[in-house]
């Protein structure tokens, strides 16, 4: 069995297994190795590199003695070990076409969202109680501690907190001035929701740099631990349609007609999967 066979096998049987059996760090990681054939070698000195900071952070968020609550001193623990101490930070436009999570742990940086992706899992493998918001404009993650004391903190940032106030301006300044926060915002993401928020912001990112292969390499990826979702089949069957690729874009489209309930897209679907299908081979 080849590494991508292998690879799509540890992914397919994923796709089958309950929410809660999915690492997102984990299958971020192994669709890395899909994208770039090699590097799945490093996969287990990145869960180590991870393992390594949760210790320290484990270490310093139930040893410290100042008065602040407890949710305070853990966050400031996950924040400033994992930001300040051993230097990860953000960055919001990146040339480079392998910037997926691997080489967010290589290299310290990475877009906000694999690095909240890191944040999240280093925060759980602590201990820590945490979990990653479906705010539309960022990942912001939420940090509860043991007397139910919650905050919202920005992955990217050592000091900066979220009150209601804030995360509606930061919302009216992304989205714009109609915008409103909704109950919906502060739901928790799942696991299979989470991997393909992060995931889309890779293929996004791979699509502004022309890398179409990749791109479409991310969403089959996904395709496999996340079967369910309307939208990637779609997408799957446009990009193959802009490869060249008749005969996938249809494959894909069907799948996307089966499980979706627009009915004006399924039209659509349907008419572009007939136009498909009427041309010459």
């Amino acid at each position: 069995m080849t590494e991508a066979a292998g690879l799509r096998r540890r992914l397919a049987d994923l796709g089958r297994q309950e929410d809660a059996a999915i690492a997102p760090v984990e299958a971020a990681l192994w669709l890395a190795a899909l994208v770039r054939p090699g590097v799945i070698d490093a996969i287990p000195t990145h869960l180590d590199t991870l393992s390594t900071l949760a210790d320290t952070v484990r270490a310093a968020a139930w040893t410290d003695e100042s008065s602040d609550p407890a949710v305070e001193r853990h966050a400031a623990a996950l924040t400033g070990i994992v930001l300040r101490r051993h230097g990860f930070q953000a960055i919001l436009d990146s040339e480079d076409d392998d910037h997926d999570l691997g080489t967010v742990l290589e290299r310290r940086c990475g877009d906000p969202d694999s690095l909240g992706l890191v944040m999240l899992d280093i925060a759980r493998r602590a201990g820590l109680t945490a979990e990653a918001l479906a705010f539309p404009c960022r990942l912001l993650l939420r940090i509860e501690d043991e007397t139910g004391r919650r905050l919202i903190l920005d992955p990217t940032d050592a000091t900066r907190r979220f009150d209601t106030p804030d995360l509606r301006a930061l919302l009216k300044a992304v989205r714009g001035l109609s915008h409103e926060l909704e109950p919906s915002h502060f739901v928790a993401l799942d696991n299979r929701a989470l991997l393909v928020r992060v995931q889309t912001t890779v293929k996004q990112r791979l699509l502004r740099l022309g890398r179409l292969d990749r791109a479409l390499t991310v969403v089959e990826g996904l395709l496999l631990v996340a079967p369910d979702l309307p939208p990637l089949w779609r997408e799957a069957g446009l990009m193959h349609l802009r490869q060249g690729n008749p005969r996938g874009a249809v494959a894909a489209l069907e799948q996307f007609v089966i499980r979706t309930s627009d009915i004006q897209a399924r039209a659509r679907a349907l008419s572009l999967m007939a136009e498909l299908k009427s041309r010459p081979h």
